[in-house]
């Protein structure tokens, strides 16, 4: 006969309410003969069955909660929510994305207490402004603090932004899924802030193209410079702005789109002999990391092209982009995943992982710990560490 755990019936509600998890879903997870009635019994008050513990295991797997979490006398406290800045909150976060900010909250947090306990000094640009202060003042530190090269042919402008940020301990992690089956849709969603002193995190989705990867990540950058944590959704240079955009991301959009795009770098681009071209403004995005519609729109904002020319070009530009569309859904998908420990990096972070490793090293952090913030085993951290090194 199978072991009955006694667990506390709210705990287990609440693991499955916080995991935005149906009771279908958790039902299918036990069995395939699970009634969802026989979960609703275990999660009330009044209930008359208890689940095996091999039951609450799995559950506990679904939900993404340690098994003890289950036997607490009380509901235990968790992550605070992040500030929900997106325009269309009616529409709620999935799970992967849920799944994923408590993942890195659980990095940032860790990583926070421990640099505060060792009396690091706090990282002085971490709300040195507020959405009150002026857009260009703003963008121009963002730049100068990262020491931003824009348009040089042998950079990657997100790697570089990326790359530069990491050096001045903001911890940058991507990802498009929680795992195979927990997608994050770029356009529910993407990306988030976590403004500490310590321990400033950003996470970008990986799901969305490049140059909107890239907005993301200095929308919000900006949120670390104010000093907001939030969740992000209209990061991109946009003709219309969205409708209901809270402050903060109107100041957030206007500082993205005058860090990576300052007038004397588009000015620049645009001083061409003849016409100009969408084979001009193809040259221009592709260095600065941003597409041709977002190079149009910030041109004529800024008087730079005329309403024919910018009409013209942007109508070629959405054309040529639809045509890119369809030929990259034609290409064949590989058979083949991403290297794991590639993934893991990139999901970490690097500064983050090279940190956890030092650190797990010097004896001050067990192998388990080490293990669960990096998410890979103990007994792999070497092949782990080949890619953080390269």
């Amino acid at each position: 006969m199978a072991t009955k755990a006694n667990i506390n019936r709210e705990v287990l509600k609440w693991a499955r309410k916080t995991a935005k998890i149906s009771l279908e879903k958790a039902a299918s997870t036990i069995s395939k003969t699970c009634k969802v009635d026989r979960i609703r019994d275990w999660e009330s008050p009044e209930g008359i069955e208890w689940p095996s513990v091999k039951q609450v295991e799995k559950l506990a797997r679904l939900y993404r909660r340690p098994i003890d979490v289950f036997y607490l006398k009380y509901i235990p406290k968790d992550f605070p929510a992040l500030k929900d800045f997106r325009s269309n909150k009616e529409e709620e976060l999935s799970t992967a994305v849920i799944f994923m900010m408590r993942e890195i909250q659980e990095k940032q947090e860790w990583l926070s207490k421990f640099l505060a306990t060792r009396r690091e000094k706090k990282i002085d640009f971490v709300g040195k402004y507020t959405i009150k202060s002026p857009v260009d003042v703003v963008a121009k530190d963002i730049r100068k603090v990262l020491n931003i090269q824009p348009g040089k042919a042998d950079l990657k402008p997100l790697k570089h932004w990326i790359d530069q940020a990491e050096g001045k301990k903001i911890f940058v992690t991507l990802s498009s899924n929680f795992h195979t089956r927990l997608k994050l849709d770029s356009d529910n969603f993407k990306g988030f802030a976590i403004a500490d002193k310590f321990a400033p995190f950003i996470f970008i989705n990986a799901d969305d193209w490049d140059h909107g990867q890239l907005f993301t990540m200095v929308h919000e950058l900006v949120h670390i410079w104010i000093g907001v944590s939030g969740i992000s959704k209209d990061t991109e240079i946009s003709l219309k702005e969205p409708q209901n955009l809270h402050v903060v991301e109107k100041f957030c959009r206007a500082v993205a789109e005058e860090a990576l795009l300052p007038e004397s770098d588009v000015r620049s681009f645009l001083e061409v002999k003849g016409d100009l071209t969408l084979r001009h403004i193809s040259k221009a995005g592709r260095r600065l990391g941003v597409s041709n519609q977002a190079f149009l729109v910030r041109a004529k904002r800024l008087n730079l092209i005329n309403e024919d020319i910018f009409s013209i070009l942007l109508k070629e530009a959405d054309q040529a982009w639809k045509e890119f569309l369809i030929k990259e859904s034609k290409k064949p998908k590989s058979s083949g995943g991403p290297n794991y420990y590639v993934m893991q990096l990139r999901r970490s972070s690097r500064s983050f992982s090279t940190l956890v490793m030092d650190i797990y090293k010097s004896g001050k952090v067990s192998g388990t710990q080490a293990s669960r913030l990096l998410s890979v085993k103990e007994g792999n951290f070497v092949k782990y560490e080949k890619y953080i090194y390269k």
